[in-house]
């Protein structure tokens, strides 16, 4: 028994362990970590890297590094879903948008519903194309680093 779950935690500790898998968790978890709703990141890094067999420690710990990042990006995600789609008038201001969800959430919910599946979409659409140049980037640092370790 103790084997076996020493053995699962190795296995998860090494899976995608080469520079190349290295690369793309560290950019899977930086994007997965600007995603636009609060709440939904931690899970959908533990999917991604089940599902593309990334290394989950590199891909949690950069998508926990992104959090302030994220926070900082909501506003601009709404003032961009808003210059591209007539949303009205809605606060795009963080503590505004705090401030409604806590008077009225499910007015918030009627108000910033649209704006978040809109939100959704452009971060899927910006994300799919930074992936194609972040593990490259990423790569040859990752690399150097490697051929440091004895």
């Amino acid at each position: 028994m103790i084997k076996k779950l020493k053995d699962s935690i190795k296995a998860q500790l090494t899976q995608g362990a080469t520079p190349e898998k290295l690369a793309q968790s560290l950019s899977v978890g930086m994007l997965i970590g600007c995603f636009p709703l609060i709440g939904f990141a931690t899970g959908l890094a533990a999917l991604f890297g089940v599902v593309f067999k990334l290394n989950h420690i590199v891909v949690q710990t950069a998508n926990y590094m992104m959090y302030p990042v994220q926070i900082v990006l909501i506003p601009i995600y709404i003032k961009v879903i808003s210059l591209m789609i007539d949303v009205g008038d809605v606060p795009i201001r963080p503590d505004l948008i705090l401030e409604a969800f806590r008077a009225d959430w499910m007015q918030f919910l009627k108000t910033y519903s649209l704006i978040g599946l809109y939100a959704v979409i452009l971060w899927i659409i910006v994300s799919g194309i930074l992936f194609m140049f972040l593990p490259k980037l990423f790569l040859p640092a990752i690399k150097k680093l490697n051929s440091f370790k004895g």
